[in-house]
């Protein structure tokens, strides 16, 4: 340890833990370890920018930067410039550990998502182990002499097999909650032996299983849900997600108790989780039949004879290719297949590649390349947008869009979309009527979606002030740094 500071600090990411189940299992005796974290400190909500994109929570919290500022939301953000999609590139903004280190403090970072590898000296920086978003699509290691210590010591992550999926369907669940479950104890053992051998005065571990598993063990917290009642009784195995949360909380017990009684520890989550059932794929054709966005015959003629060559490509070479080319290859290759092939000439909006959230980006004149919406034109054109968005509804009679959200412009060239949409949990227990046809979701596996808030827990009150106060996700940082000086 580094004398120069006073203490040492253990900052736990529950990925995407919903802070209502956390909070509720400490009530009632099921997290051990967090609930005495909490009898000696304070627990706040997390504000950030799940709100625009749950892409954007990590960096803002590594980079210290609003979403607006550092222009990262996801895999894939758009590139105005180029009129197109470019892959999450975050090497050109500096974590908050890249100026500790600078300070005098050691650091040790494990599998903090999106986040650049700065490339530590002393103490540890472990990237992609076990990730729920591949962004290299390999573990990276620094320092070099630690490579054996992650790559023999600890089993690989369930995770990180190039064909491990999640699962398409309901049969695969159980194996799917023991994969998770597996990682987690796997993840404690490797933090354990990172910090025992190098002592670091700041610790920073991220559990994604939470997250991962929350995307498709949701039902299993909320199984009475009536957008679950077609699922099933092999979607439901003994264990539910709870157990998930159990075992990070078992873990977290284990590293406190490694780092000794002085230690500062925060346990946080930057947004949440709540039933879905899908992704909505309503924004493309809305926009179509709006006549604000307009496709390029011929190259939509090439992106679908792609698609159906790929369609028929046998499993055997599928699984090669997922073997043997790196992921950021991949990505480069699959650019063309992101987005639809516009007449951009003729598009004045278009729907960005599809998360939970529905994003929406007005090819504006003077920032877009090939803009055409004139900037005295951008609000209106938003606001036909929200209209038609909040006049939407099912097949029954019950509102899609919950809000409809226009986020701030920021430093980045490229920034967040703008429009953002919400969608009611009725989108995804009914179709919806468009006049081209119904709709649906796709990706019906996937049976939670993220929730805005998250929650921040300490066992050092003087940091927070108050139980029951607010942080945002880019200030977290700052909370760590003061901690290392208690």
């Amino acid at each position: 340890m580094n004398r120069n500071h006073p203490g040492r600090v253990l900052a736990i990411g529950m990925d995407a833990a919903e802070s209502t189940l956390v909070r509720s299992l400490i009530e009632s005796g099921d997290l051990p370890a967090l609930a005495a974290l909490l009898d000696q400190g304070t627990w706040s909500r997390v504000t950030g920018p799940a709100e625009y994109s749950s892409g954007a929570v990590w960096p803002s919290f590594w980079s210290g930067r609003l979403a607006c500022d550092h222009g990262l939301y996801g895999l894939w953000n758009w590139d105005p410039a180029a009129m197109g999609m470019t892959y999450s590139d975050p090497s050109g903004i500096p974590a908050f550990w890249e100026s500790l280190t600078r300070e005098g403090a050691t650091v040790g970072v494990l599998d903090v998502p999106f986040a650049p590898l700065v490339g530590v000296t002393d103490g540890f920086e472990v990237a992609e182990w076990g990730p729920h978003d591949r962004v290299k699509g390999r573990v990276r290691v620094s320092p070099a002499s630690l490579a054996d210590v992650v790559a023999e010591e600890v089993p690989p992550h369930p995770f990180a097999h190039p064909l491990a999926r999640p699962p398409f369907e309901p049969a695969q669940v159980p194996d799917f909650l023991e994969q998770c479950l597996a990682g987690v104890r796997q993840r404690g053992d490797l933090a354990l032996r990172l910090v025992t051998r190098t002592q670091p005065d700041v610790t920073v571990v991220v559990f994604p299983e939470s997250h991962h598993g929350g995307h498709f063990l949701w039902h299993t917290v909320q199984p009475d849900l009536s957008m679950f009642g077609d699922l099933p009784r092999s979607a439901f195995p003994d264990k539910t997600l709870v157990d998930v949360y159990r075992e990070i909380d078992r873990q977290i017990g284990r590293l406190v108790e490694a780092t000794g009684p002085d230690t500062t520890v925060l346990v946080f989550a930057l947004h949440g989780m709540e039933p879905a059932r899908g992704v909505p794929t309503l924004l493309e054709p809305l926009l179509d039949e709006l006549g604000l966005a307009s496709r390029a015959v011929e190259g939509e003629r090439r992106r679908s004879t792609v698609s159906a060559l790929k369609a028929r490509i046998p499993k055997p070479l599928r699984d090669l290719y997922w073997r043997s080319i790196p992921q950021s290859t991949r990505s480069q290759w699959g650019r063309a297949a992101v987005l639809p092939s516009y007449d951009w000439s003729r598009t004045r909006a278009f729907a960005l590649p599809i998360e939970h959230e529905g994003h929406i980006r007005i090819n504006l004149a003077g920032r877009e390349a090939q803009g055409i919406v004139p900037p005295e034109e951008y609000a209106e054109t938003c606001e036909q947008i929200e209209k038609a968005l909040l006049a939407l509804s099912t097949v029954d009679g019950r509102p899609v869009t919950r809000r409809v959200i226009r986020p701030p412009r920021g430093s980045h060239p490229g920034g967040l979309p703008d429009v953002v949409v919400h969608w009611d949990p009725a989108v995804f227990e009914s179709r919806v009527q468009l006049d081209s046809g119904e709709t649906w979701c796709m990706r019906r596996e996937q049976s939670g979606q993220h929730a805005l808030d998250g929650f921040f827990l300490t066992n050092a009150p003087q940091l927070t002030g108050a139980d029951d106060g607010t942080v945002a996700a880019e200030e977290i940082h700052q909370l760590i740094a003061a901690a290392l000086q208690r």
